[in-house]
C-alpha cells in the first residue's frame, strides 16, 4: 500500500511524506506515483523557463526505512524487540571490540532512539486526541510511566560498558540526551494543548506531565546534556543546533545508501545513433540523382547539396525526437537504486516533462477542479508539470533485516517554491470599503497564487488519488489544504 503525509516544511518548502509497503506475500512489489502539478501562467514557468535540472533541484527526495512500530510500553523488557537487540548488541561489544561489534551496536542504538521517538510520538497523540473524555489522567499517568520505564531501562546499560573507550560511551550520551530531548517536546506539546482546552478538568492530567518534564530537566542539567535557558538567546541558538545535529545523528540507520544515474542512458545513446543513421541514408538517397543527372551543372549541384545537409540536420532532430518521445513511457529521466550495505532493497524512476491539457486524464481534470471563472479565463493558461515516479520494493530483503520486520521505505520529497517565486507581486495588497457610519477603511490584504498538486497512487489493482491545494505568496507558504 502507499500512504502520504504532507506538510509545510519550512516557508518555502512543501513536503511530501510517502511510504511504500509491500503485501505479506509479494517479494518485489512496484508502485507508480503520478503527480501533475498546476502552476499559475503568471508565473512565466515553461519548458523554456523551467528545465528538468532546475526542477531536480527543486525536488529533493530523502529515501529511508519506515521505522519499526511498537507502542511504547512494549519497547523495553527481556523479550521487547527493541531492547533485546540494543543489550545483546551491547554484551557482544563488552565481550570483543571487534569493527562488526562496533557498527552492530551503534547500528542498534540508533534504531532504538528512532523507535521511541515515533514510539512517543504516537503515544501523545493518542492524549492529544482525547482530552474531551474522563481518561485523561490515566492516560497520563500511564504515558509517564512507560517514559520512565523506558528510559530506566535504557540508562541502565551504561554501568555495562564501563571501561569501553569514551567514543563508544559518548555514542549512548548522544541517544540518550536525544531522547530526553523527545520526552520534553511531547510532554511541552501536550501541555499547551491542555492550556488551549481550559479545561479544569484536565489539571491533574497536566500535572502528571509537568512532574515529568521536571525530572527530564533536572536530568539534563546533572548530565551536562543542553537545554533552554529563558532570556540566554546564545545558549537557545546552541540548543537548536545540537538538537538538529543529534536528530540526524540517530535517524541516520534508517536512511539508505542511494545512487542515483540517468535512466536508460545506453539504449537513448543507441537510438540517437539510430537516427543519425537515418537521417544519413536519407540524404544520400536524395543526393546521388541529384548528382547523376545534374552533373554538368557543379554550381547547381553545390547548392543542392548544402539545402540537403540542411534537412538532413532537421531530420536527424525530428528523429532523435520521434526515438525520445517513444521512449519517454518506458525510460525515465534518473534512476536511484536503494541499499542497505551492499544489498539492493529497491530503486525509484522519476521523470519531468511539460504537457498540454489534452494529455490529462480526464479524472485527474476534475480532481483540479478548475471554477467556471479559471475555465472561461482565456489568459489562464495553466502551465502542467507532469511528475512520475516508478518504485521497486524488495519486501522480501527488508523483514530479514536486523531482527526487524521493515515494512517498506519512505520517500520524503521536498518540493522548493523559491523559484516560482521570483515572477510574484508584492505579497500584500490594500482593499478599500465603507463601514456602517459610511466612513472610509483601507485594509491590508495578502495577495496569493494557488499550485494545485494531483497525485495518483498505482499498486497491484488499486488506484488512488489525494489532491493538495498550496497557496503561496511571495514572502513564502501560506497554508496546505487537502481537496
Amino acid at each position: 500500500m502507499i500512504d502520504i503525509q504532507t506538510k509545510i516544511h519550512d516557508k518555502f518548502a512543501i513536503e511530501f511524506k510517502v511510504g511504500f509497503s509491500g503485501r505479506e506475500d509479494v517479494k518485489d512489489e512496484r508502485f507508480d506515483v503520478n503527480t501533475w502539478i498546476f502552476v499559475p501562467n503568471g508565473l512565466d514557468i515553461n519548458k523554456n523557463t523551467y528545465s528538468k535540472d532546475r526542477f531536480y533541484t527543486d525536488m529533493k527526495s530523502n529515501v529511508r526505512l519506515i521505522t519499526p512500530s511498537f507502542a511504547l510500553a512494549d519497547m523495553v523488557g527481556e523479550a521487547a524487540v527493541p531492547f533485546r537487540n540494543l543489550k545483546q548488541a551491547v554484551t557482544d561489544l563488552v565481550a570483543e571490540l571487534s569493527p562488526e561489534h562496533r557498527s552492530e551496536f551503534e547500528f542498534q542504538l540508533k534504531l532504538f532512539g528512532s523507535i521511541f521517538k515515533s514510539s512517543i510520538r504516537d503515544a501523545s497523540s493518542v492524549i492529544v486526541k482525547n482530552l474531551s473524555d474522563t481518561l485523561s489522567y490515566e492516560r497520563c499517568a500511564a504515558f509517564a510511566a512507560d517514559v520512565r520505564r523506558v528510559l530506566s531501562a535504557f540508562r541502565g546499560l551504561l554501568p555495562l560498558m564501563e571501561g569501553l573507550p569514551e567514543e563508544l560511551t559518548s555514542k549512548l550520551a548522544f541517544a540518550d540526551e536525544f531522547m530526553s530531548h523527545q520526552v520534553e517536546i511531547r510532554a511541552l506539546r501536550t501541555i499547551r494543548t491542555m492550556d488551549q482546552q481550559n479545561n479544569p478538568a484536565l489539571e491533574s492530567a497536566r500535572k502528571e506531565l509537568e512532574q515529568l518534564f521536571v525530572a527530564e530537566e533536572t536530568y539534563k542539567i546533572k548530565q551536562g546534556y543542553s537545554h533552554a535557558v529563558i532570556g540566554d538567546e546564545k545558549n537557545n541558538r546552541e540548543l537548536v543546533y545540537r538538537h538538529s545535529l543529534l536528530k540526524k545523528y540517530i535517524e541516520s540507520a534508517l536512511f539508505l545508501k542511494v545512487d542515483t544515474t540517468q535512466d536508460g542512458k545506453a539504449v537513448k545513446q543507441i537510438s540517437f545513433s539510430l537516427a543519425a543513421g537515418l537521417a544519413m541514408m536519407v540524404s544520400m538517397l536524395v543526393t546521388l540523382p541529384f548528382q547523376k543527372y545534374l552533373g554538368n551543372y557543379p554550381s547547381l549541384i553545390f547548392i543542392i547539396l548544402i539545402v540537403i545537409y540542411m534537412l538532413k540536420d532537421r531530420i536527424k532532430e525530428l528523429t532523435r525526437w520521434l526515438f525520445a518521445y517513444q521512449l519517454k513511457d518506458k525510460y525515465y529521466d534518473n534512476k536511484t537504486v536503494a541499499r542497505i550495505k551492499d544489498r539492493t532493497v529497491g530503486w525509484i524512476k522519476e521523470g519531468m516533462d511539460f504537457i498540454t491539457d489534452d494529455k490529462v486524464p480526464s479524472e485527474v481534470m476534475a480532481l483540479r477542479g478548475r471554477s467556471t471563472l479559471e475555465a472561461d479565463n482565456a489568459f489562464l493558461e495553466e502551465k502542467i508539470i507532469l511528475y512520475r515516479k516508478k518504485v521497486e520494493v524488495d519486501q522480501g530483503l527488508l523483514k530479514n533485516h536486523y531482527n526487524y520486520d521493515f515494512k517498506g521505505i519512505n520517500d520524503i520529497m521536498r518540493y522548493h517554491i523559491n523559484f516560482l517565486t521570483k515572477k510574484m507581486d508584492n505579497p500584500e495588497s490594500q482593499v478599500h470599503c465603507l463601514d456602517e457610519e459610511h466612513r472610509l477603511h483601507t485594509l491590508v490584504a495578502d495577495r496569493v497564487y494557488t499550485l494545485f498538486f494531483v497525485l495518483q497512487f498505482k499498486w497491484a489493482d488499486q488506484v488512488e488519488y489525494k489532491v493538495f491545494r498550496v497557496v503561496v505568496n511571495r514572502n513564502g507558504i501560506l497554508e496546505i489544504n487537502a481537496k
